[in-house]
């Protein structure tokens, strides 16, 4: 497998393709049914389980289609793609090998220099919608039903100050755009709060329900990532349960540390309540990274082993958070 030239989620020096909208927006989702967990009494959990690639690879080319068996073979359901250089992915070819794993397929988004939502240059706005609509053009192809990331700046682009109410009203306006798209194309576009040392736009769940509010689409959710909850929410669980079930699509289970769920801090017995409170029936991703790429971690501030293996992390965290939605 290859994987030269792009880091992390904010893959912060990457040149972006922001080409405009694929043309994709019929191709229909080939996700499978949620797998229920077993039950313990009353209404369980009803989820889907998926695991993002970024643990094992920085760019997600048809050199690594192996991942998705060998993911499959763990008992995932699905899969998250990497959407950062966007010129090297391959749809059909992705499309192909989940079908034939009979996996379903999100996809983890970011915005590039000079695409952001909420640039302060037009075009760079413009850029910023034109990625949005390619990314949610891409992962209809491929057969996924979620656009998932911080869709409203690119990571690690901070300012020293607050976010403007200019800026904020450049991202209802590209995210209204996108979100449009999103409805012709039957795909679901999730806003990730992410901690202060990484965006300075949105950090709390609260104010991505706001953004959805302000943009209006049933097609906009949101997405909570229990490593960045961990930081800047006072309660992760009472803020799952205020996002709710109107607004919450999308959940990343993953550790304080981006270790193996269960293995650190997170109040994953509380969170399980929570989820289960609000009868969420999306999907639940473990997030972290591939240790062994050394730009990959830098990006992503890792400087010790977090984890023993990465197939150690994907076994041991799905056997984690089955047994927490089992009990919860």
């Amino acid at each position: 497998m290859s994987h030269d030239g792009v880091t992390r989620r904010g893959f912060l020096g990457a040149a972006a393709a922001v080409a405009g909208a694929a043309g994709l927006a019929g191709c229909e989702a080939t996700s499978p049914e949620p797998t229920p967990p077993d039950k313990k009494g009353g209404k369980s959990l009803n989820v889907r389980y998926g695991l993002n690639l970024l643990v094992y690879t920085a760019a997600f080319s048809k050199d690594e289609l192996d991942l998705i068996p060998k993911v499959a073979d763990f008992g995932y359901d699905g899969v998250e793609v990497p959407f950062n250089d966007l010129k090297i992915l391959d749809a059909k070819a992705t499309r192909a090998a989940l079908e034939k794993s009979k996996m379903g397929m999100t996809s983890c988004c970011v915005m590039m220099p000079g695409t952001s939502p909420c640039g302060q240059k037009a075009e760079e706005r413009q850029a910023g919608i034109d990625r949005l609509k390619q990314m949610i053009d891409l992962t209809a192809e491929m057969g996924g039903n979620v656009v998932a990331g911080p869709l409203y700046a690119p990571v690690g682009q901070l300012t020293g100050r607050a976010r403007t109410q200019e800026e904020w009203k450049w991202c209802v306006e590209a995210l209204a755009a996108a979100a449009a798209h999103a409805e012709k194309a039957k795909m679901l576009l999730t806003i990730e709060p992410l901690n202060r040392f990484e965006t300075y736009v949105v950090n709390i769940d609260a104010d991505a329900v706001k953004l959805c509010q302000a943009v209006g689409s049933p097609n906009l959710k949101v997405q909570i990532d229990t490593f960045h909850a961990n930081i800047e929410e006072k309660n992760t669980a009472a803020a799952i349960r205020a996002t709710g079930k109107q607004y919450l699509g999308h959940f990343h289970a993953c550790e304080n540390d981006r270790g193996v769920p269960g293995t650190g801090q997170v109040p994953w017995k509380d969170v399980f309540a929570a989820l289960k409170a609000v009868d969420y029936s999306g999907w639940i991703t473990i997030e972290s990274f591939a240790t062994g790429i050394l730009d990959l971690c830098a990006a992503a501030c890792i400087w010790r082993p977090i984890y023993e293996s990465a197939d150690g992390l994907a076994r041991d965290g799905l056997k984690f958070l089955k047994e927490m939605a089992r009990t919860a």
